[in-house]
């Protein structure tokens, strides 16, 4: 079981790590930590649990290129939702 994967995406890498909580139903959050600087805020995307091995609880069944569409789809956490 892989609770943890590594990403590379804008020139920064990540950590990519599934949340403790479920925000929603049949839903796990996904967190992006970047882990080469400090200076960016950490991410979050939705994902149904579905997608995901071990009951939602696992990152192993995720391919690099599906890490990448979820990281482009996360949101960064802190900023003014008018600039979304």
């Amino acid at each position: 079981m892989a609770s943890e994967r590594r990403l590379k995406a804008d020139g920064d890498t990540w950590t990519v790590r599934i949340g403790e909580r479920a925000e929603r139903p049949g839903y796990r959050t996904l967190i992006f930590f970047c882990t080469s600087t400090n200076q960016r805020p950490y991410r979050v995307v939705e994902v149904p649990k579905e997608r995901l091995g071990d009951g939602g609880e696992d990152l192993t069944g995720l391919d690099e290129d599906t890490l990448a569409d979820l990281y482009r789809e996360s949101r960064s956490l802190g900023y003014p939702r008018e600039y979304e």
